[in-house]
Parts: C-alpha cells; sequence; structure tokens
C-alpha cells in the first residue's frame, strides 16, 4: 500500500468548498429559525415592586404579606383587678368512681398460677442455689412463698417432703445389693 503524504490543502476527503449564494442562503435560515427563551430576564428576581404595582391596580388582588388593619395599643391596659378564675362547684360529675374488681379466682386457679410464674421460679432456683435475694425480689419471694403454703394447708396438699424419704426413694438402691457384693468377693478370694 502507498502511503499519501498528508497536506492542508481541502480536497477530496475534506468538507467540500460552497458557493457564496450557498453560504448565504444557510445563514438566511439559520437566522429564520426562532430561538427558544430559556428562564427568565436579567433582573426578575428583584423586580418584586413591579408585580405589587400592577396587582394594586387591578383592585381584585390583594397583597397576602398585608396583615391585619387591627389597631394595637401600645402602652399595655392597666386592670386593677385579675380575673379569678370561675368555679363550677355546683356541677355533679357525669360519672361514678368505682374501684376495678379483679376477677376471683378459685383456690385450685390460684395455685396453679402461683406454680407456673416465670419470676417466682427464677428467684427459686437462685434461692436453692444459696443465693441471698434482697429489694422487691426477696419481699415477691416471701409474699409469693407464703401464699403457696396457705393455698397448700387450705386444699389439704400436703407440699413439705423429708429428705429421709429422697434417701429411701434412690432408684440405684434397687439393682445394687450386699449380697452380689459378697459373693464376687467370695469368689475371688477362693481362686487365690
Amino acid at each position: 500500500m502507498t502511503r499519501k503524504k498528508k497536506s492542508r490543502k481541502l480536497g477530496e476527503n475534506g468538507s467540500p468548498r460552497l458557493s457564496k449564494e450557498k453560504l448565504r442562503e444557510l445563514r438566511a435560515m439559520k437566522e429564520q429559525r426562532v430561538k427558544k427563551k430559556k428562564g427568565n430576564k436579567a433582573g426578575t428576581r428583584n423586580a418584586q415592586e413591579a408585580k405589587v404595582e400592577l396587582s394594586t391596580n387591578s383592585g381584585t388582588t390583594t397583597d397576602p404579606r398585608a396583615g391585619s388593619k387591627k389597631k394595637i395599643a401600645l402602652t399595655p391596659e392597666q386592670n386593677l383587678q385579675p380575673k379569678a378564675p370561675q368555679m363550677n362547684r355546683h356541677l355533679k360529675p357525669q360519672a361514678s368512681l368505682t374501684k376495678a374488681h379483679e376477677p376471683e379466682l378459685t383456690l385450685e386457679e390460684e395455685l396453679q398460677q402461683l406454680e407456673n410464674d416465670e419470676r417466682l421460679m427464677k428467684l427459686l432456683e437462685l434461692h436453692e442455689r444459696g443465693e441471698l435475694l434482697t429489694g422487691k425480689d426477696a419481699k415477691f419471694f416471701n409474699r409469693a412463698i407464703a401464699r403457696h403454703q396457705e393455698l397448700c394447708e387450705l386444699l389439704g396438699i400436703d407440699d413439705e417432703f423429708e429428705e429421709e424419704d429422697m434417701i429411701d426413694a434412690d432408684p440405684l438402691a434397687d439393682f445394687v445389693s450386699n449380697d452380689l457384693a459378697d459373693e464376687w468377693l467370695s469368689d475371688d478370694e477362693d481362686d487365690k
């Protein structure tokens, strides 16, 4: 491929040269086009006075900034006797106030509610671990335990149990007996 030397002259590859007549036509068409207006004229932001004058001349619209025409006293009025608040003591209350009654629970329901109380169960666990309860927790715990004992007595439930009963009820005691231990020990001694 042969290399063409670059030149500054406009020729085949450049834009075509237009005749003077053609250039005049293009310029005339460009001038005939209507320019779109963008924005307001310069200085319209500060021309509030002209707008106010136009609105007052028409008479129908008023300036929204114009306030009340009521006269205001510039000095405070001297009232020697302040107005006392009116007490309507002759009026009777429309509703009567009574204490709200909680629905009464049966003894069994109250006992069940005490036994299912989450706060009491947590405090009972802390007490069994030997931790010291203080303040509101101690008061709540003492009150709840006293009520639980009272309900058990009223219902005839024996809630107290002794530690001896727990030791006697050892589940491993049935499986381990001294007789088996004696037999195993005696066999070992005979073999020697």
